[in-house]
């Protein structure tokens, strides 16, 4: 009688016939009453042991049935068409034979495990390489300071914890490497790689879009032109600073408000829109003056404390009031020590002269005009002053009196002239009285009417010391062997420089002498020695005549020689 023989889900695998062993499967199927049945039996329960390791498929295999590739060291398994790896497999490279999807491949290069979609192994983890180091969101467990462990999550970028999250605190026994503090606040630390500046995040975040409910537009930003529709405020007394190297500073000091310009010899600028044109109204100078380019008014009182005030103005204008009636008595109050001291200048009202309540000095060498014509000043009165009503003059020390003058009447006063007293004496033959119509102090003689000159002792002195100076000195000088040095040593003493004006002429006759000497012998006889006689003779001669000039005092070789 035949066997059926049925799968689990009770498909029929074969018939097996009485005596006949079927090899419709892997497996020998032994019908009944089969001779020798042990050995097949046996390798049945063998390959069902090993489950058909080999380097090749089992040639008969049903669904669900294992074979264990020897040649990839893999346990497989029939899904009816094809063999599949059961479980993990693990090599250098990618599998490229049977391989179904589900089926799992531990990369032992890079140490990640991935998963046969059908088509291509996908990545499960972890997502970084071995040798790249730790990438990614880690779990890792910690040592508190106060004893025990917790759990915090670390992102890792190629080996390097670049950040800790944490819901809670986390106290830690020891500080991360690359993090500032074993103290892990809650939320999300980053790493500061000794620089907290260097490390960010990128990009845009809705809370950096809106900050309390506020959109990006709504917040100004320090590198960028902006502008405001709110009020803008400083609140505290450091104030701001503007300027690329920090040029000037808005502060406030003692609730003063204080605006500095940083840069040393710099102004400070006021500028204005003036008919589209953009004008510098007010300066503050370098040298810490301050300059009005355009009109200043003054609605309160004027006060200037410096030592002088300058107006380079064509015209000032003081009380420039309406009605024309309110200027009266418009002028300058000078202020002295006391009220006593104070000194008015004001112009009246009916266009009369300025007065000053206190007299009025100029300074040295200045005077008084009148029509751009000096009248007076300090020693003159000026030439266009020619009507006087003086009474009284003090001493005159010079002038003229034009012809036509008229008398001058000096009653029964002596008019006297330095030792001189002129009187009315007659003449000796006393027709006349003697008139005198000229005194002379300069001693040059040359009046008109010379008998009527009276001299002055200085003039008779002056004309006498001209005459001799119009008179060259002359010499006859022996200048042998003598330098003009030497002569100008003898002039000192023979005509002191004391004695002579300036510009005085020495003429030198230059004579040389010369000596001539002759010998002769007169011969002896018995009895009597010879003797020799000399005579000499000096020879007179007249050299180049000599110049020299009394200059500064001394005298000087001009010429000659």
């Amino acid at each position: 009688m035949a066997y059926t023989i049925n799968k689990t889900d009770g498909t029929i695998v074969a018939t097996v016939e009485d005596g006949v062993l079927d090899t419709t499967t892997s497996v020998s199927l032994i019908g009944r009453n089969y001779q020798s049945y042990g050995e097949p039996f046996n390798e049945n329960l063998v390959k069902l042991l090993e489950n058909s390791a080999s380097s090749t498929a089992p040639s008969s295999p049903i669904k669900g049935e294992l074979w264990f590739d020897s040649s990839a060291s893999q346990l497989k398994v029939y899904d009816g068409s094809n063999f599949n790896a059961v479980g993990v497999r693990s090599s250098g490279t990618a599998p490229s034979t049977g391989l179904s999807a589900g089926a799992l491949w531990n990369d032992t290069t890079n140490d990640q495990l991935f998963m046969y979609d059908g088509s291509e192994f996908d990545l499960i983890g972890p997502i970084y390489k071995i040798g790249d180091g730790k990438s990614g969101w880690l779990v890792d467990s910690e040592s508190l300071s106060g004893g025990g462990s917790a759990n915090v999550v670390s992102l890792y970028q190629d080996g390097t914890r670049v950040a800790i999250l944490t819901a809670t605190q986390r106290a830690l026994s020891t500080v991360p490497s690359g993090f500032g503090s074993a103290t892990i606040n809650a939320g999300l630390t980053f790493y500061e790689a000794g620089d907290s500046t260097t490390f960010r995040l990128h990009g845009t975040a809705q809370n950096a879009l809106e900050l309390g409910g506020r959109p990006q537009s709504a917040y100004l930003v320090n590198d960028q032109n902006q502008t405001t529709s709110g009020t803008f405020g400083v609140l505290n007394d450091t104030g701001f600073t503007i300027g690329e190297d920090s040029d000037a500073t808005m502060s406030i000091s003692s609730n003063n408000l204080v605006i500095t310009q940083n840069n040393a010899d710099e102004a400070i600028l006021f500028r204005i829109n003036k008919a589209s044109t953009v004008t510098t109204a007010l300066e503050v100078t370098d040298l810490a003056n301050v300059r009005v380019y355009g009109d200043l008014q003054v609605d309160g009182s004027l006060t200037t404390t410096g030592s002088s005030s300058t107006f380079e103005d064509n015209t000032l204008v003081l009380n420039n009031d309406t009605p024309a009636d309110s200027n009266d008595q418009a002028g300058l109050d000078i202020r002295g020590s006391t009220s006593g001291n104070n000194v008015t200048l004001f112009i009246q009202g009916d266009g009369g002269p300025i007065r000053s309540s206190s007299g009025l000095s100029v300074a040295t060498s200045k005077g008084y005009d009148i029509a751009g014509t000096s009248v007076l000043n300090a020693t003159t009165l000026g030439s266009s002053v020619v009507t006087s009503s003086l009474t009284t003059v003090g001493v005159l020390n010079s002038g003229s009196i034009n012809s036509g003058f008229g008398n001058i009447h000096i009653g029964s006063s002596t008019l006297t002239c330095g030792s001189i007293v002129m009187s009315s004496d007659a003449n000796d033959d006393s027709s006349t009285v003697a008139t005198i119509s000229n005194f002379s102090n300069d001693g040059r003689l040359e009046s008109s009417s010379p008998d009527a000159t009276i001299l002055s002792e200085t003039a008779i002195k002056n004309h006498v010391s001209q005459s001799i100076a119009g008179t060259d000195l002359v010499f006859e000088l022996d200048t042998t062997g003598l330098s003009n040095s030497d002569i100008t040593t003898i002039l000192g003493t023979a005509a002191p420089s004391s004695s002579f004006p300036n510009g005085k002429v020495a003429r030198i006759i230059s004579l040389t002498l010369t000596a001539t000497s002759s010998s002769s012998l007169v011969s002896g006889s018995i009895g009597h020695a010879s003797s020799v006689s000399t005579s000499t003779s000096l020879t007179r001669t007249r050299s180049n005549d000599l110049i020299f000039t009394l200059t500064n005092g001394t005298w000087s070789y001009t010429s000659g020689g």
